[in-house]
């Protein structure tokens, strides 16, 4: 619990960062967040539109073409799940849709001359079935439900655990099943089932995934995968699949805000050009849905913690060219920690303009506001004894703060040229700004107790422009199938950051007493750095048969970036450029199963020099997999297995002969195994997988350094998460969920000790309350808690790295959904 009483002077609500107008800066930011809010308005809110309704038309112009491929564009565009059996359609063509039609109509017009027809499911889709005479019975058995099998969207809602499809691997439409490298995708309903509030969380449930403590990962996203870390957008963070902020320290992605999140692992710079080793995370923005969605949501739970939701979706015209979405959220909490507060704001829009099945324009724009305070790292010598309470704040109340604020403007544009060709480009501006001050931990004086602090004081600011246009073409039919992907992308990045040091009295460890004031006493040791990278990508994914799948890439990029350091205003420049190149071969069995094995390649700059003034080479990286995936024909499950190694050259160590410069020979090597399981059985729906690890230093001038393992990494990682619903034993409306995760011992940086290993178990209850009374139809009560058991915890990347993992935490949720 929180110490409320402890002595500060004239301090209100224990030292909780004044607070700002939420709008008071970024105006631009907001300007098509209202824009958008006061279309809904004006038009009453989105109308009561569904587009399996009868009564709804739609705009169409669909050309004539082969028949499967014009069905899939109708259904889209019609926002109804259509399935089929591929073989059905084949040779089939259909002399097209255009003009406005109810969905009925618009199957009879495509399915004119083609002996099939539309039949409506209970489930509120759609199969195709054999066209009946005039005198048949009207319940003639539909065709066996396959192949394009509700169509998954890479972009939309997704109900579930399960995703089949993934954007990230490929920069195009591909089922996982057909990736030749590892691909994990986190859902909405798993975001929303586990009550996550940072990309970390929702993560624990992915392989080879290893997040730092929730103290920190509430502030930014900072992850490692296979071992290598994943910060900023130049090593790993992409929205949208683009690169995202230029420094980890601008703030974390806010998981209410996204539809699924892609793990991508292993290396990727063919896609998207600088990037760590380990792979990517690409978060994925809700959009708007023609589909009319309303939800509100209120939470209350541990350490004082309040937080309202919304998120409402529809159509702004009868037509449904033009649909919005509109999320929401707003929370004021404590921690578990002493004067720390978790308070955030969080506010995004998106406007789609969609005049055809062939072209689409999507606005996204979103605002977030973090109030906070940095929880300083400490020892391994102090925190894994318990030398430091758990609740111990090493701050001063009115000094410590994290105010971050961040906003982003931008669009996603696709156009089919042709039934072969298309073209998407999306852009987006981004920009943060920061401010953080903290006192850190000194040395703790054994005798009277009094623990010596330092003083650090940071402010930042950061924007980037990204853009990336490319052309999809598709080749060839029957046996041989392509399909070919070129492009280009841009990401202009400014960042900076002043930094100083300082100096106040230490404090009490057992009898904590604030009030004091740090002295800033050094000059500023921050740097501005600018970067603009540039590059050139051609992919080709080639299908024979249908049952192999070659993917084949390439890429040059070009990377400028300049340092200027505020203390000395020296200025140093760079140039390089790198060619990465990834293949990979897929080959799939009738019975689902799915063997694999591919190469890639990945590079990351690095600044500096060496002794002789010569400019660092990036770092560069290989990577061998070879997995296999399962999808049992029917079902809703997705089984995968791999084994990979990562090999990193160019690195950095000390030069022996001058050990103040460092030199070009040290490196690194990964390797390891992952398994996962995602299925849904029924009413039971699981998440399960598993990681071995081992991530270390193969070559180094420092002799201590070589064959240590990656800090913070265990060896074995693994978790699971089992949700069932009652309904259909007799408890309707009752869903019920248990999750474990589990983290081996993980060596720590500069001590012999590793940190302990910990099994964390985590809960979720809920229940749809219209089931006691009609009038609380949407509603339900949903009740989550994290580290059940209260285990005590610590996470360390250093020796003196560590953080206190987070305990036990109960979450009550209130929704209303229409």
């Amino acid at each position: 619990m929180n110490n409320r009483k402890q002595s500060v002077p004239a301090m209100a609500r224990a030292g909780r960062s004044a607070a700002r107008p939420l709008f008071s800066r970024h105006r631009i930011a907001l300007a098509l967040q209202t824009a958008l809010f006061g279309a809904a308005m004006l038009h009453g809110g989105a109308p009561a539109y569904a587009q399996a309704n009868e009564a709804a038309r739609l705009s169409y112009d669909i050309p004539a073409g082969p028949l499967d491929q014009r069905l899939n564009a109708f259904a889209r565009r019609a926002g109804v799940l259509l399935s089929f059996e591929p073989e059905i359609t084949q040779k089939r063509n259909t002399a097209g849709l255009n003009g406005r039609y109810t969905v009925a109509e618009g199957f009879a017009v495509l399915l004119s001359g083609s002996g099939l027809s539309a039949a409506l499911k209970a489930d509120g889709g759609y199969a195709l079935v054999a066209a009946l005479p005039s005198s048949a019975s009207s319940a003639l058995p539909t065709i066996t439900v396959a192949g394009a099998a509700q169509r998954e969207s890479i972009t939309g809602p997704l109900h579930g655990l399960v995703a089949k499809r993934g954007g990230s691997a490929t920069k195009t439409d591909t089922p996982i099943l057909e990736t030749p490298q590892s691909l994990s995708v986190a859902t909405a309903d798993q975001i929303e089932a586990s009550k996550s509030s940072s990309l970390s969380e929702v993560l624990e449930y992915t392989p080879g995934v290893v997040g730092q403590a929730s103290s920190f990962n509430r502030m930014v996203d900072d992850v490692r995968i296979r071992g290598f870390n994943l910060a900023n957008a130049n090593t790993g963070m992409l929205r949208d699949g683009m690169k995202y902020q230029p420094s980890v320290y601008d703030g974390s992605q806010e998981p209410f805000g996204l539809e699924r999140i892609e793990v991508l692992r292993g290396a990727a710079s063919v896609l998207y050009g600088q990037l760590s080793p380990g792979g990517v995370i690409n978060t994925v923005s809700k959009r708007p849905t023609v589909e009319p969605y309303h939800e509100l949501s209120a939470d209350v739970g541990s350490n004082d913690r309040k937080q309202m939701t919304g998120d409402f979706a529809g159509a702004l015209t009868d037509d449904g060219v033009w649909s919005y979405r509109l999320s929401a959220l707003a929370r004021e909490s404590d921690t578990s920690v002493n004067y720390i507060n978790d308070d955030k704001r969080y506010l995004a829009g998106a406007l789609t303009w969609a005049p055809s099945a062939r072209t689409s324009l999507t606005l996204l724009s979103n605002y977030q506001e973090m109030r906070t305070r940095f929880v300083a790292p400490a020892s391994s010598a102090l925190t894994l004894n318990g030398r430091i309470p758990r609740s111990f704040f090493v701050g001063e109340p009115n000094y410590d703060r994290y105010d971050s604020d961040v906003y982003s403007l931008g669009y996603l544009f696709e156009h089919a040229v042709s039934d072969q060709v298309k073209l998407r480009h999306n852009l987006r501006y981004f920009n943060a700004d920061a401010s953080f001050n903290y006192l850190s931990y000194g040395t703790l004086n054994a005798t009277t107790g009094i623990m010596s602090r330092g003083v650090v004081n940071r402010a930042e600011k950061s924007d980037g422009l990204t853009a990336d246009t490319s052309l999809e073409i598709d080749i060839g039919e029957g046996r041989l199938r392509q399909k070919l992907l070129v492009g280009f992308d841009y990401f202009d990045s400014n960042y900076s950051s002043h930094r100083y040091a300082g100096s106040v009295s230490g404090i009490s460890l057992n009898n904590p007493v604030y009030g004091a004031t740090p002295v800033i006493t050094s000059v500023d040791n921050g740097s501005k750095t600018q970067a603009t990278q540039f590059g050139l990508y051609l992919q080709d994914q080639i299908k024979l048969d249908n049952k192999w799948v070659l993917l084949i890439g390439g890429r040059q990029d070009w990377v400028d970036s300049s340092v200027t350091a505020y203390r000395t205003q020296a200025v140093t420049n760079a140039r390089d450029q790198a060619f990465t190149g990834r293949t990979g071969l897929v080959y799939l069995a009738d019975n689902g199963l799915a063997p694999y094995a591919s190469f890639g390649q990945s590079f990351v700059p690095q600044a500096g020099t060496d002794r002789s003034g010569a400019r660092f080479k990036p770092t560069e990286a290989e990577q061998y997999e070879a997995g296999i995936r399962y999808q049992p024909p029917g079902s809703n499950a997705l089984f995968s297995a791999a084994v990979y190694q990562i090999n990193q050259t160019n690195g950095l160590t000390v030069d022996p002969v001058d050990t103040s410069y460092s030199v070009q020979t040290a490196e690194m090597r990964s390797r390891g195994a992952e398994l996962e399981a995602r299925a849904q059985f029924g009413q039971l729906e699981t998440i399960a997988n598993y990681a071995y690890t081992d991530a270390r230093t193969t070559r180094s001038n420092v002799a201590a350094e070589v064959g240590q393992r990656v800090s913070g990494v265990p060896y074995h990682s693994a978790s699971a998460w089992l949700q069932y619903d009652f309904s259909k034993a007799g408890a309707h409306g009752l869903k019920a969920g248990f999750g474990v995760r589990y983290l081996s011992s993980s060596p720590i940086a500069g001590v012999s000790d590793p940190a302990p290993a910990r099994a964390l178990f985590d809960a979720m209850l809920a229940y749809d309350l219209q089931q006691i009374s009609s009038r609380l139809r949407g509603v339900q009560l949903k009740v989550n808690a994290k580290n059940l058991l209260n285990k005590d915890y610590v996470q360390c990347v250093a020796s003196t790295g560590c953080r206190y993992g987070e305990p036990r935490s109960i979450l009550a949720t209130l929704t209303y959904r229409w």
